[in-house]
């Protein structure tokens, strides 16, 4: 049976699916060594609206979200760790139903759970009226966390003691009205955590932004250096917020780890989804992902230059997912390139194509029709399209907003097409860099 949490908080100033990983041969001298053992998630978003999926495939990739927290509760008693470490945006900010709150609060009930430490994150986080934390609002339903749960409730680093066991897990909070470009492990933030503690191995659990490594699209929260990990006094930080692992590595092991987004919650988080087990003894730190999420994303380029029909396009990103090992139960964007042959039109997938997978988008603002574009530039100008052509290849040229080039370049293409074929067929619009 796994520790129990004890002591008070103590505060310092501010297809065809595979199974879900279950390894069995578990390196049983390595469990025997270790100091403490705990298995970190984050970034699980219960609630995403999931809005770049199609709406029937929304309501199946959220039973997956639930399915993977379940998944991680059973990993975690089946390799008998200390607690779990959840390193915030357990849930998204909106899109929370009645069903998905009770969902995560009854299934840390399950038989054998070890003792659960969260760090609420900018996307869920504590607050006097937060419907996930607040133990009134909760009461109101008739709910409450179990025991074994404990829910870091300030900004200021706090500790727990887990009872039998060498490690003092210290945690914080994202709170409202706290600035999202708040330090956490700035020296003078620490408090209490930097203070002589005898023999304990103090573990952090927390949401924030290491620098130098924000991913497109991701805002900065809880921003830290690197310096500042290795400097704080904490044996292991197990950090969330970046949903793509990545680790920081010293003499020691690994001193912080990003567990990543439990599942995919976005179509550029590319690669294979899970948690991570932790294991900690005296002098070294390791790390051991576990697969969480059945399905893959990923991110292909099809050159499609020369095809000369909407089925050879198709035939060509068949190819490609074919030579990717693009699973049936996978999730991948196609970017087309290259230029097609006069007339043909690519608008969108067969049907055999869009049924390959369980989600396929395709971009293909990159393809351009094979018109001779540099031969029309250099002509004499004798010809209607020669003199079309150079005017707009000038004011595409001499333009400096990318969304007018992108216009201007449809309209060359469009024109060009009225001149040669006697046809326009609509297919430009989604052009662009």
């Amino acid at each position: 049976m796994a520790a129990d949490i004890v002591g008070a908080e103590s505060g310092g100033p501010a297809g065809s699916e595979p199974a879900p990983r279950r390894d069995s041969q578990l390196d049983r001298e390595q469990v025997r060594v270790a100091a403490a053992r705990f298995l970190q998630i984050s970034d699980l978003h219960l609630g995403a609206p999931f809005g770049w999926l199609a709406p029937e495939r929304r309501a199946e990739r959220r039973r997956e979200q639930q399915r993977a927290l379940e998944d991680a509760v059973a990993e975690a008693i089946h390799r008998r760790v200390e607690g779990i470490l959840i390193a915030g945006d357990l849930f998204d900010r909106e899109g929370v139903d009645a069903q998905t709150l009770a969902f995560a609060v009854h299934v840390f009930e399950a038989p054998g759970c070890p003792p659960v430490l969260i760090a609420p994150g900018n996307h869920d986080p504590w607050s006097l009226t937060s419907p996930y934390w607040n133990a009134r609002l909760l009461g109101a339903r008739g709910w409450s966390w179990p025991e074994h749960v404990h829910v870091f409730t300030s900004a200021r680093w706090s500790a727990r003691r887990l009872a039998g066991s060498p490690v003092e897990v210290w945690g914080r909070s994202f709170t409202t009205g706290i600035p999202s470009a708040e330090r956490p492990l700035d020296p003078a933030m620490l408090g209490d955590a930097s203070r002589e503690n005898g023999s304990a191995l103090r573990v952090a659990v927390f949401h924030g932004s290491r620098e130098g490594f924000l991913p497109p699209g991701q805002v900065t929260a809880g921003p830290f250096s690197d310096e500042e990990a290795r400097r704080s006094p904490f044996v292991y930080l197990a950090a969330g917020h970046y949903h793509l692992r990545s680790r920081l590595d010293h003499a020691g092991g690994v001193r912080l780890a990003y567990a990543g987004s439990a599942i995919a919650i976005a179509s550029d988080e590319l690669g294979a989804h899970g948690a991570l087990e932790v294991r900690i003894d005296r002098d070294r730190v390791e790390t051991e992902f576990v697969e969480l999420d059945r399905r893959r994303v990923h991110e292909l380029s099809v050159d499609v230059s020369g095809a000369a029909s909407e089925d050879q396009v198709d035939r060509r990103i068949f190819g490609a997912l074919d030579g990717a090992g693009v699973r049936e139960c996978d999730l991948a964007t196609v970017r087309l390139q290259g230029r097609l042959s006069r007339g043909v039109r690519w608008g969108r997938p067969g049907a055999e194509l869009a049924a390959r997978l369980f989600h396929l988008r395709v971009d293909p603002r990159a393809v351009r029709p094979d018109h001779d574009l540099e031969s029309l530039r250099r002509g004499s100008g004798l010809t209607t399209e020669e003199r079309f052509a150079r005017a707009l290849l000038e004011r595409i040229q001499s333009e400096d907003d990318p969304d007018q080039r992108a216009v201007i370049e449809s309209a060359l293409y469009y024109g060009l097409d009225a001149l040669r074929l006697r046809e326009v067929t609509p297919g430009y619009e989604e052009l662009g860099e």
